[in-house]
């Protein structure tokens, strides 16, 4: 069997030590449960476990072998991890995303094999989803959904499995399904697992041995009758409980004492029933791509196509309305502003920084999924403010319905030295209260800046990065982004939607790096392709933890044109793959997994007419008169991401589709800013 072990580990967030000379080594062929408190340290413990997060100091073996030296898909065959929030593709059935878990047993272009279709329905039949696999993930319940991923794990065919908080927004009785599954995967297949869980009560339920975590150290490890005892539960939780044996599994019950400390009837007693988080959710769109970028991923907020999310903001000291007529900010806008506070600036390299930001407000932030590319608004505040004018949208506020539509109009009317600037930028990590990384007690967002000067100052333009450059810890800026309340993963934020893509290309210079990260770090293993990131200087390359396939490739820029190397980088990759990308349907409907919607016949009648038409011509885009913005969800098995500078993008697109022949429906292309083109 796989051993999986820590020898001495530290893992950290920046200088935050969270993980402290920990060692152990998960029990083979058993599961494994780790509890703590929040902060405690557990969920950092299996990223460091899944190469996710890069450890300090100390190491993680898979049978005596670091698995930082383990290439991507070697791993993958070895070690599966399912997170706690993983991310659905669009418009996926339930056998197509159960497939995507053999993907790390084949090569870059290789057939499908009677082996996966095997595999595949092997998992789909563990799991008790085979009568679901030919419907659509987003039409099912939590718990299905949670089957269905735990399915594709189990495709993988790995020794070890990792999951992190399985049981998060289910119901009771979805939790002890979704464990059962777990526990009959271990028991039937011999799986070595190991989980992080909440809930006391099922983690002595269902662990065969039970790790109990406290301040980044293990406070206590054995069987559940060692572990939870009266003291551990006081010194590991701060809770003072009885420990009873529960009647129906007899493994320990722990049942708080309460403030009142009255000890509760046991007749009375029942597992109280957690409702699913089904929160409302309708498409808002984002601001519109075509508004123009300052040189630092930040756009302007004067383009005439400007429509920024198409919610609810107004100026307090422009309108008059009356209390009949206002309603709740939070379940009316779905934009919704927040004000941040600066908790930690790290130099990133010589060009870039990353800003932590702290908010209470942000606990309304986000798209209930991973943030993967969100664009949000950042207002840089002007030097005459006046007011907060968008006092109506902050998350406690109420706002007139009938005039919210107007907003941005109104909002530019006011004078810029009052009103400030609006740039964007990309939200490179976003973190929960109490997360072990966290700065501070309240909920963070990372947001990273570069820092692109011009030599001489420019009113109104490079205005973003000046503050960056001089921001310190205790500043504060407001922010304008999703309301999670009322929007979800389709938000327009959010521009990658690779469909269902197994291969990816992600291009992009130093104002694209923060999406490409935040990209990198939620794919799954079963995910490949290539990253290629061009930056000004050497010392602006990053480590991006992936669990993906996928290649990242640095490249300093130094004295050479803004984006030559990057240029030559996409032709050479592309020059040796181009055929195969071009024949992605053709080769899906002949060789893809069952249950795909591609037919065969489809897919050949597709090829012979693309072959016929040839390469498609472009229009032309005037990338000085308007922004370059295309954005699709991915089409096939492969999808292309590009960002940044727009002369830059453009001939790249123009390589990809009209020269090598790419359908338009496989690449997205956004000009982020424009070389040489200061703000208005």
């Amino acid at each position: 069997m796989t051993v999986l072990e820590t020898r001495g580990l530290h893992l950290a967030y920046d200088r935050r030590e969270i993980v402290r000379d920990l060692s152990l080594r998960l029990p083979e062929g058993r599961v494994t449960i780790i509890v703590g408190a929040n902060g405690s340290g557990k969920s950092t413990l299996l990223r460091g476990l899944s190469r996710l997060l890069p450890p300090r100091a100390g190491t993680v073996l898979l049978d005596g072998t670091d698995i930082h030296r383990l290439r991507g898909k070697e791993l993958a065959r070895r070690l599966g991890l399912l997170p706690q929030t993983p991310i659905a593709p669009d418009g996926v059935t339930v056998r197509e995303l159960v497939s995507r878990g053999r993907f790390p047993h084949q090569g870059l272009f290789q057939q499908w094999r009677p082996e996966d279709d095997s595999a595949v329905a092997s998992a789909l039949a563990a799991t008790g989803t085979e009568d679901l696999s030919h419907r659509l993930l987003e039409e099912l319940s939590g718990g299905q959904r949670q089957r269905v991923w735990i399915a594709m794990a189990l495709a993988q065919q790995t020794e070890v499995l990792l999951l992190d908080e399985p049981t998060t927004y289910l119901d009771v009785t979805h939790q002890l399904e979704v464990l059962d599954v777990v526990r009959d995967l271990n028991r039937q297949r011999g799986t070595t697992v190991a989980i992080v869980l909440h809930d006391l009560h099922l983690a002595a339920r269902y662990a065969d041995h039970l790790i109990a975590v406290r301040d980044g150290e293990i406070f206590a490890q054995g069987t559940p009758d060692e572990v939870i005892t009266v003291e551990t539960v006081r010194e590991v939780f701060s809770l003072e409980a009885r420990i009873e044996t529960d009647p129906v599994t007899a493994t320990p019950m722990v049942l708080p004492v309460g403030r009142d400390r009255r000890t509760p009837d046991p007749e009375r007693i029942s597992a109280p029933e957690r409702t699913t988080g089904t929160e409302r959710t309708e498409h808002t769109p984002d601001i519109d791509p075509a508004d123009e970028r300052e040189h630092h991923d930040q756009r302007d907020e004067h383009d005439p196509q400007e429509g920024p999310m198409n919610t609810a903001v107004t100026t307090q000291d422009q309108f008059v309305t009356t209390q009949d007529h206002l309603v709740p900010a939070l379940d009316h806008s779905a934009m919704l502003a927040f004000d941040l506070r600066v908790v930690a600036r790290r130099e990133l390299g010589p060009s870039l920084v990353r800003m932590t930001f702290a908010g209470a407000d942000l606990e309304h932030f986000g798209t209930n999924s991973h943030p993967l590319d969100l664009r949000i608004k950042l207002i840089i505040p002007g030097p005459a403010a006046t007011a907060d004018h968008f006092a109506t949208v902050r998350p406690d506020a109420m706002l007139d319905p009938e005039i919210h539509a107007d907003w941005y109009r109104r909002w530019l009317q006011i004078d810029v030295e009052d009103r400030g600037w609006m740039r964007t930028y990309t939200v490179r990590d976003q973190r929960a209260a109490c997360h072990p990384g966290n700065l501070s007690d309240l909920p963070e967002i990372d947001i990273d800046f570069v820092l692109h000067l011009e030599p001489e100052e420019i009113p109104g333009s490079g205005v973003a990065a000046r503050w960056a450059r001089d921001a310190k810890v205790g500043d504060t800026i407001s922010m304008l982004g999703p309301n999670r309340h009322l929007v979800g993963p389709d938000y327009g934020g959010i521009e990658f939607r690779p469909g269902t893509a197994r291969t990816v290309l992600l291009v992009g210079d130093e104002t694209a790096v923060p999406a490409i990260g935040s990209i990198l770090e939620a794919l799954p293993a079963s995910i490949s392709g290539h990253a290629l990131l061009e930056v000004p200087d050497g010392a602006d390359q990053q480590r991006i933890p992936t669990h993906s396939g996928v290649q990242v490739t640095w490249l300093a820029r130094g004295d050479r044109p803004h984006g030559e190397l990057l240029d030559a980088a996409v032709r050479e990759l592309m020059s040796e793959n181009a055929q195969a990308f071009r024949d992605t349907g053709d080769e899906v409907a002949h060789a893809g997994p069952a249950g795909s919607h591609t037919g065969a016949a489809d897919g050949a009648a597709g090829g012979a007419a693309d072959e016929a038409a040839g390469p498609e011509e472009l229009e032309d885009v005037d990338i000085d008169a308007t922004i370059l913005w295309e954005t699709t969800t991915g089409h096939g098995s492969f999808y292309a991401w590009l960002a940044g500078e727009a002369g830059v993008i453009k001939t790249l697109r123009r390589h990809l589709v009209s020269e090598l022949g790419l359908d338009r429906k496989q690449v997205s292309f956004m000009g982020y800013w424009r070389h040489g083109r200061p703000e208005n």
